[in-house]
């Protein structure tokens, strides 16, 4: 049996007299939950209830197969990350205990590589659960884990930092194809603790800390996984790591993977135990997760009797007994396809295929239809090219589809409309200024199509502005949250946000409409018919308003300054004054008007911020006052 290693870096007297810098207090419950985009109202529903969170009134976040091509694509090709996004994540930042991180259904990337990686971006404590309805190789959660961090905390972690800990990841995965999951974890994690550690000054001072680590864990690197591990470290040894930030996380990581480790190699030699005895440890035992931690909150039951689920803390896996990363015995190719119902896995003829069914729990909490899996094994995540396959990559066959199947199309009846000048919003008047329309359809899993969305002047049916639904900087589509669809008795729904590049005029009466072949379903068997009548959507705007640049679908960048307009001209109004802003949030360069003009608006930090524009007669009389809320990414 290999002995402990021993970190020659590591000076136990300076790390314990170190003072534990200051941390951020959060508030009880400050979580964050992300879904994949391409999920199904059925599977959403057994992850909330995996999560024990169905029925709360939860920020939710919702993770597009673009985000994941924006994290990932500069270390995986796009064609193996695919074209679907499945994992889902629930995030609670947390005052101490490091990171701690339980899995569902990932079957690759394992809670230590992902507490592992984690502390690299720059989280320092936090309880994360990452989960899928059907196993996937799990490359793609740390995608929504990081976007829901930073929306909890409402600060945006270091870019260099983020773009570390998916290289991070990636190289994790890569090596593990060579060397197993739990040696690559250990040589990785172990590597970075050198790293972080020590002062490191040249490339020999890597190699020497690769060389080590790698004989300690009696492993053999290939030139390229070698490479990998050394441009990882090497940006590591960049940055301004604070080790004793990091010291619990990553130690808890070494200890799990001693324990993994050691018994493995129990397993290879029979024995039931170590002949040494228990492998002695350097570090404090980890401390397990609080009672009131997320990762204690979890329905086990809810994805089925095949989930498989992974700890940093095995204790939080309920009623079962913890799921033990073991080394792969066989080989299974997985390919990608971008066509539903496609059989997308390949099998070797050490390893005969086989297909596995996961009950998916309907939102009564019975039994609903089956997901057939690709039949792959927990510990096998790659295609013939050693190239990492992430969440999307494969596509999973609805066993209830049926090809022979016709499906309506979409009509204005199962659509709704905002900003809505109608009977259900009581005629309501918006303030001049309004840039995004929304339009909402009674049903999932609906994509832009070919068609265009129309902004008519009123007065003479005049066309102000036409969008194509495709055009991705000026429309984006997303599954309608939970509140939405509370608003609109629905229990599915997608919504379209539309952005202008003409701002809505002041006392001006609009109509939209929607060109046929707007908006189609995912599997292009339906598409929407036009909506012509200028009665269904209207819109009517007041003498007053505000108008922001947003750079349409681009949104508000944190530190960013964007032109913000007053619109006043041909008014009662006098004066107009931007009041009531969070300086923390928001400054404005200037913020009286006496007739229309623009301003500057600098933003800081990520989140909504509320300011408001009020409108003074002459005589200093108050005529309206306009809320406007900025959401910053």
């Amino acid at each position: 049996m290999k002995k402990k290693k021993i970190i020659a870096l590591l000076t136990s007297a300076i790390c314990l007299a170190a003072a534990i810098p200051a941390s951020t207090v959060f508030a009880d419950g400050q979580k964050v939950l992300t879904l994949g985009a391409d999920l199904d109202q059925q599977q959403k529903t057994a992850i909330l209830n995996y999560f024990g969170v169905n029925g709360q009134n939860i920020q939710t976040l919702t993770i597009t197969n673009q985000d994941e091509r924006d994290h990932l694509g500069s270390y995986v090709p796009l064609e193996q990350i695919g074209t679907r996004t499945y994992s889902c994540a629930l995030v609670c930042p947390t005052n101490a205990g490091g990171i701690q991180v339980k899995t569902a259904n990932l079957t690759w990337v394992t809670s230590n590589m992902i507490a592992s990686t984690l502390s690299t971006s720059g989280v320092v404590n936090c309880d994360v659960i990452a989960a899928a309805p059907f196993e996937v190789s799990g490359t793609g959660a740390l995608t929504g884990i990081l976007m829901a961090y930073e929306s909890a905390v409402g600060t945006t972690l270091d870019a260099e930092k983020k773009e570390i800990a998916t290289q991070e990841l990636i190289t994790t995965t890569t090596i593990a194809n060579n060397i197993g999951q739990v040696n690559a974890t250990e040589l990785v994690n172990d590597s970075k603790m050198q790293v972080i550690q020590g002062d490191v000054v040249s490339d020999n001072d890597i190699d020497i800390i690769i060389n080590e680590v790698a004989q300690e864990e009696q492993v053999s690197l290939t030139d390229e996984d070698r490479e990998l591990l050394k441009d990882l470290l090497t940006q590591i040894a960049q940055q301004d790591y604070d080790y004793n930030e990091m010291k619990e996380t990553l130690e808890r990581v070494e200890a799990n993977m001693d324990e993994l480790s050691a018994k493995q190699e129990a397993a290879q030699t029979g024995e039931t135990e170590s002949s040494d005895g228990p492998v002695a440890d350097q570090t404090e035992t980890p401390e397990t997760a609080a009672a009131d931690s997320i990762l204690n909150q979890t329905n086990d039951a809810a994805l089925g009797d095949s989930v498989v689920i992974d700890a940093t803390d095995p204790t939080t896996i309920n009623d079962a007994p913890a799921a033990e990363q073991t080394e792969s015995s066989s080989t299974i190719d997985i390919t990608t396809s971008d066509s539903y119902g496609d059989t997308t896995s390949e099998t070797t003829a050490d390893a005969p295929s086989t297909s596995d069914t996961i009950d998916i729990l309907n939102p009564e909490g019975g039994t609903s239809t089956d997901i057939i899996t690709d039949g792959t094994s927990t510990d096998v995540p790659v295609d013939g090219n050693d190239a990492v396959v992430v969440d999307g990559g494969t596509d999973v066959p609805a066993e209830t589809a049926a090809p022979e199947e016709t499906v309506a199309p979409i009509t204005s009846a199962e659509m709704a409309f905002s900003p809505i000048t109608s009977e259900r919003t009581g005629y309501a008047v918006y303030a001049a200024g309004q840039d995004e329309l929304t339009v909402f359809i009674n049903r999932s899993n609906i994509t832009a199509g070919t068609g265009m969305l129309a902004v008519n002047n009123a007065a003479d049916s005049s066309i102000v502005e036409t969008i194509n639904l495709n055009d991705t900087a000026k429309a984006a589509i997303s599954p309608m949250t939970d509140e939405e669809l509370l608003d609109q008795g629905w229990t599915e729904g997608t919504k379209a946000v539309v952005y202008l590049s003409n701002p809505l005029g002041q006392s001006s009466t609009y109509f939209i409409t929607l060109s046929e072949d707007a908006f189609m379903t995912a599997d292009g068997t339906a598409h929407s018919e036009a909506v012509t009548d200028p009665s269904l959507w209207d819109i009517q705007t007041s003498e007053y308003g505000f108008a922001l640049d947003k750079t349409q679908n681009a949104g508000l960048a944190s530190g960013t300054t964007v032109t913000g307009k007053v619109l006043m001209d041909g008014t009662a109004a006098a004066t107009a004054v931007i009041e009531n802003a969070d300086p923390s949030m928001v400054t404005f360069d200037v913020t009286e008007f006496t007739a229309s003009g623009t301003c500057n608006a600098t933003f800081y930090g990520s989140g909504k911020t509320t300011f408001q524009i009020s409108f003074y007669d002459a005589e200093g009389t108050p005529l309206n006052t306009i809320n406007y809320t900025a959401v910053v990414k």
